[in-house]
């Protein structure tokens, strides 16, 4: 069995971004990526977007060729999930019985989505979306038409309905169990005008629609809501959250928080020779020092980049506030910083009502902000957060924004 100096588990962007991360710092030490899936680390805010509307293509979005990983020195092992973690021994085990040790741990594991209850036999008309593997399922499906339900409010569930309404011969019946959709981030008027788009693309939006189950009649799905309600379709496609991947972490005895696990500034667990990162990684927010945790692109691309610099041996202290971002078919925006709608929110609307940026405060201190239609500012915006000034509603207006 070979010991690697760096073994990596995970083969996405916080992987990728910590195997570069390394090999900035050491050219030379023995580099292993464990991934789960067949394909190389690739780019996934495209299987829910541009994939779709034909502004990626599947060629495009892989993060390195394979050359470039060879070249990188980084060893790529994929195919076979990593499924047993000693941490005394130093050594993982993976699916298919291989057995690798290792001087230095990444784990960078992810998750997996959430699972709609669903009675047995009805699992290949419900569609979930994490992987490039499930895009492709899902892509052929949408080719075949008929009815769809999307089912969930939240970014994977609004970003899938605006996806699947894009398809010829597909209707698209999309269900929430908020007030609209991102109704958990945005604040009522951009719901409204959200919404409104939805509609006008011709999807048929219900919403205050909490999930309950589903069952088969006459060859369609009917799912039935809490309130009564049924809804038929030929297939489901859903978002309704994830589940980190914690097992190996939680074999390793790592100390563990809420969904995650709990890690330094540099991301090193509780055991010194592992680090974590991605949507793993509940690390000290870099202006609040509150245990925080994220489960967005740039998040794992900034996390994984601190986690592999600070394996080769550079002192690492995050300090990166992640941002997000989604585009609602012409609607787009970014946002940094914690941004719920059921916090205290002030929202600077153009007077078209094209623009607006959303404050998001707590104690009087504003916490995220989120720039709908308004680009370039994300360094403003981060700025602002980082004052953790005391600020009057008032105030705010025209703090960013050109009206």
């Amino acid at each position: 069995m070979k010991r690697y100096n760096y073994l990596i588990v995970g083969a996405g962007a916080a992987a990728a971004s910590a195997a570069s991360a390394i090999r900035k710092q050491d050219p030379q030490g023995s580099l292993l990526m464990l991934g789960a899936e067949s394909d190389p680390p690739y780019q996934r805010p495209p299987l829910s977007k541009g994939l779709w509307l034909g502004k990626d293509r599947e060629e495009d979005i892989p993060l390195k060729r394979p050359a470039d990983w060879e070249t990188l020195g980084v060893t790529l092992a994929l195919g076979d999930p990593v499924i047993d973690l000693d941490a005394e021994r130093c050594v993982v085990g993976t699916k298919a019985g291989k057995t690798f040790f290792y001087e230095k741990l990444l784990l960078a594991t992810g998750g997996q989505p959430r699972p709609l209850p669903t009675p047995p036999g009805l699992e290949n008309r419900v569609f979930s979306l994490r992987s490039l593997a499930d895009y492709r399922r899902l892509h052929t499906r949408a080719t075949e038409g008929g009815t769809v339900l999307v089912i969930g409010g939240g970014f994977l569930g609004a970003e899938l309905a605006v996806a699947l309404s894009s398809q010829p011969g597909l209707a698209v019946q999309y269900c929430v169990s908020g007030k609209g959709p991102l109704a958990h981030v945005l604040p009522p008027p951009l719901v409204e005008q959200v919404s409104a788009r939805y509609r006008e693309a011709g999807v048929q939006l219900h919403v205050e629609h909490h999930f309950k189950d589903l069952r088969s009649e006459s060859g369609k799905l009917i799912s039935r809501f809490a309130d009564g309600a049924e809804i038929s379709c030929d297939w489901i496609a859903y978002g309704i959250g994830m589940l980190s991947l914690t097992a190996l972490a939680e074999a390793a005895g790592l100390v563990m928080a809420p969904g995650g696990v709990r890690v330094d500034d540099g991301m090193r667990s509780s055991d010194p020779r592992i680090w974590v990162s991605g949507d793993l990684a509940t690390y000290p927010d870099p202006v609040w020092g509150t245990a925080l945790r994220l489960e967005h692109w740039d998040n794992a691309e900034a996390t994984g980049r601190a986690a592999g610099s600070s394996m080769a041996g550079k002192e690492v202290h995050f300090r990166h506030q992640s941002m997000f971002y989604s585009d609602i078919y012409e609607f787009g925006f970014e946002a940094v910083g914690e941004c719920r709608s059921d916090m205290d929110c002030y929202t600077d609307i153009s007077p078209g009502g094209d623009k607006a940026v959303v404050y998001y405060l707590r104690d009087d201190q504003i916490h995220g902000i989120l720039l709908w239609n308004v680009r370039d500012q994300v360094k403003t915006a981060r700025s602002l957060i980082a004052q953790k000034a005391v600020v009057h509603l008032q105030e705010l207006r025209g703090r960013i924004g050109d009206w």
